[in-house]
């Protein structure tokens, strides 16, 4: 905005000024208090360092207020990315193969909708081009709306042209029968989306899982642009303002996420309204309509049954999708599913496929009702069907379950029986060691690390779907990060400021072990609700930092010096000079903030663990830097700690500093690393696992293998998910086999 400075460049000069003050104040107080030129020198020439960057971030500052990327420029960049994301999520679900299931779909029951003509007048009072959310004059001809309800019946990818041209205000709700099909037809709705986007005109068809909203506690667009960042690289930083410059103080917490979301950039692919709490839903129905303004569109799914108890409450007011034509999936037509689970086995006239015989048989009896009829007649219960009884490549079907055993009715005389058969045997079947596919863990083992994750969700996580790895320090005891890393903290703070204790008495022993304790004690109660993936400079950090300095610099100066004025005066200028000169790091408490790096891909989570590592250990070298010059070098430098008396030589120099080197050093580095990087948290955590409920210790490799290789898990941006929520549900109430918790620490 013109006549406002921007934010970065105000924070360099602020930076470059106080490093400026913080060494003139260093200079004149050395001066007055006749320090010798030897301990004014060692404490001031560690501030070049800090000089020179304080210059490059004034001039980073104004080169960063530079034009960049407008939000169209944006919104292409996630639209390919997008694209590429949910194309290898469909391959990996294999949605395709062997082929896209026919999935039909009819207009939803009237009780649920609107009526049509306040849909059609919702249509007609939406502006052309009124964002890019909007529909353009083009293709706004009421001539091609659905006359009635009636009209929205269709199949397949006709889902597309429901949307862009049928519904009058793009919006629709798709409706569905658990494992209908709900998700797989607002992903290839998203593909379909894509594919006809107009660079710079269209919106950008983004997928939200609701089932880790909460609408009690976060507004829709706050929560949607909080997953944004999260699940694609770069929409955390700040968002350009319209004439393409970076965003100004007048708006300094705007990032691109939001501003996506704001100028109706995105298209909101809203999946899974059932899964929110029974009693959040009707509010999150509200929250819905009241965060998209008339215009704009989007996308709700929801199974049948819980949508209904949801605008039609025993007590409050009914509430229903605004002005959003709805539609109802609709089960497979029994020879669909026949056809599918024949051709997945090989294709007809082959001996596996013959396998289903006596299955398809009781599947396609006409004005027959039984289990197999009602069960297998989605595509769950198909994909569940297929992974048990079909062989892969290199398999041969006579070593698999025979597919006849759906047939008996002692066992599976219901339903329901029949479902959970289907999610009990897929997991082993899953779990297969196959030729081309050899699997790390046998399926007693998966499945009994699947059973603990399912019931981690439900109690530690309040029933979430989303299984994020920098969230799995729930699962530990609550103090323990705190009680390791103050322990190992204090402990090496006490032996290594020994020799220097014993030159100035023990108040620099005693003081560094309270400090070092408390500040592993602090940084592990630290929450990180995102991982790291980049770190900046941070004003408020630098001032944090230069008081934490402040202090650490008074209690061990006054230690050491007879005079309490003289040392309270050094200490407070010499303290922010030293902290300030080693990378504001003396006290890693609040000093460094995180950011994303640039839009380029989706972030999965294996990608955030590795950049969260990645910027654990800059922190620790960074760190080990600084502490390193400040046990080693200036703080001895300055409260006079070489050793005295007989037994005084070049070697018990040298102890005096290495002894806190090797001790100090490494583990402020960690303590102070742990709070701005979630890898050392998690990592302490799956040591815990692994120790404690025998949880593969490689949990990452096995979390990746249960999503690309087996299809037990899906991911959802940034975290895996269970393949479907009853999976989840079913994994969480049953009881652990036998054997389960051997050796899976691999």
């Amino acid at each position: 905005m013109e006549g406002v400075k921007p934010v970065v460049p105000r924070v360099g000069r602020i930076y470059l000024l106080l490093t400026v003050v913080g060494i003139t104040g260093a200079l004149a107080l050395a001066c007055r208090a006749g320090l010798g030129a030897a301990e004014t020198g060692v404490t001031l020439l560690p501030t070049l360092a800090p000089l020179y960057l304080a210059w490059a971030a004034f001039r980073t500052g104004r080169s960063d207020a530079a034009a960049g990327p407008g939000l169209e420029e944006v919104a292409d960049q996630l639209a390919r990315t997008v694209r590429l994301q949910w194309e290898s999520e469909a391959r990996v679900r294999r949605l395709d193969d062997p082929y896209p299931l026919p999935v039909a779909w009819r207009a939803a029951p009237a009780e649920l909708v609107d009526s049509w003509a306040l849909i059609r007048a919702a249509g007609e009072r939406t502006t052309p081009g009124q964002g890019p959310g909007a529909p353009t004059a083009g293709d706004r001809d009421p001539a091609g709306w659905a006359t009635d309800p009636t009209a929205l019946a269709g199949a397949d990818d006709q889902i597309s042209e429901l949307f862009l041209a049928k519904v009058p205000a793009r919006r629709l709700l798709v409706l569905g029968a658990p494992g209908a099909g709900k998700t797989m037809v607002l992903i290839r709705l998203l593909l379909l989306l894509t594919d006809r986007r107009v660079p710079g005109a269209d919106p950008v068809p983004v997928l939200f899982s609701l089932a880790s909203w909460n609408p009690v506690t976060h507004d829709l667009l706050t929560w949607m642009a909080e997953r944004l960042a999260t699940d694609y690289r770069g929409l955390a930083d700040p968002a350009p303002d319209p004439a393409g410059t970076a965003r100004t103080a007048t708006a300094p917490a705007t990032t691109r996420a939001r501003a996506l979301l704001e100028e109706a950039f995105i298209l909101p692919l809203l999946d899974g309204l059932d899964e929110l709490p029974p009693t959040s839903r009707a509010l999150a129905l509200d929250t819905i309509n009241r965060a998209f303004p008339p215009g704009q569109g989007f996308v709700l799914s929801s199974r049948v049954e819980e949508y209904k108890q949801a605008v039609t409450p025993a007590s409050g007011v009914p509430v229903k999708a605004a002005r959003a034509a709805g539609i109802e999936l609709l089960p497979l037509t029994p020879a669909a599913a026949a056809a599918y689970l024949r051709q997945d086995a090989g294709g007809e006239n082959t001996a596996s496929a013959a396998r289903w015989d006596p299955v398809t048989t009781q599947l396609t009896a006409v004005g027959v009702d039984n289990p197999v009829n009602q069960v297998l007649r989605s595509p769950l219960a198909l994909f569940l069907a297929r992974t048990i009884y079909n062989p892969r490549p290199g398999e041969h079907s006579a070593a698999l379950p025979d597919p006849g055993e759906l047939r008996d009715r002692r066992r599976l005389s219901t339903p329901a029986s029949l479902e959970q058969h289907l999610f009990d045997a897929f997991v082993p079947a899953a779990y297969r060691n196959r030729p081309e596919n050899p699997c790390r863990w046998s399926a007693q083992q998966a499945e009994h690390t699947l059973l603990w994750l399912a019931r981690h969700l439900r109690d530690t996580q309040r029933g979430t779907r989303d299984l994020a790895w920098w969230q799995l320090h729930r699962a530990a005891p609550p103090r323990m990060y705190r009680t390791v890393l103050a322990a190992i903290a204090s402990f090496a703070a006490v032996l290594g400021a020994g020799p220097a204790g014993a030159a100035t008495g023990p108040g620099v022993t005693v003081g560094a072990g309270l400090a070092a304790g408390f500040l592993g004690w602090r940084t592990g109660t630290m929450p990180r609700r995102l991982p790291a993936a980049d770190f900046r400079w941070s004003a408020t950090g630098f001032a944090q930092g230069a008081l934490g300095a402040a202090a650490f610099g008074l209690v061990l100066v006054l230690s050491a010096r007879a005079d309490p004025t003289l040392g309270l005066l050094t200490g407070l200028c010499l303290g922010p000079v030293v902290g300030h000169a080693l990378g504001r790091g003396v006290l890693a408490l609040a000093v460094r903030e995180t950011r994303s790096p640039d839009l380029a891909s989706a972030a999965a989570p294996a990608t955030l663990l590795r950049r969260d590592r990645r910027i654990f250990r800059r922190l620790l070298a960074e760190f080990g830097f600084g502490y390193g010059l400040a046990v080693g070098i200036v703080l001895p430098a300055l409260l006079g700690t070489a050793p005295t008396g007989p037994v005084a030589g070049p070697m018990d120099s040298l102890v005096v500093r290495l002894v806190p080197l090797v001790l100090l050093v490494p583990a402020f580095s960690v303590s102070g690393a742990s709070a701005y990087a979630a890898w050392g948290h998690f990592t302490l955590t799956r040591h815990y696992l692994a120790l404690r409920h025998g949880i593969p210790r490689d949990l990452m490799a096995f979390l990746d293998d249960a999503h690309t290789a087996r299809g037990v898990l899906r991911r959802a941006g940034a975290v895996y998910q269970f393949r479907h929520a009853d999976l989840q549900d079913r994994l969480a109430h049953r009881t652990p086999g036998r054997g389960g918790r051997q050796a899976l620490r691999r």
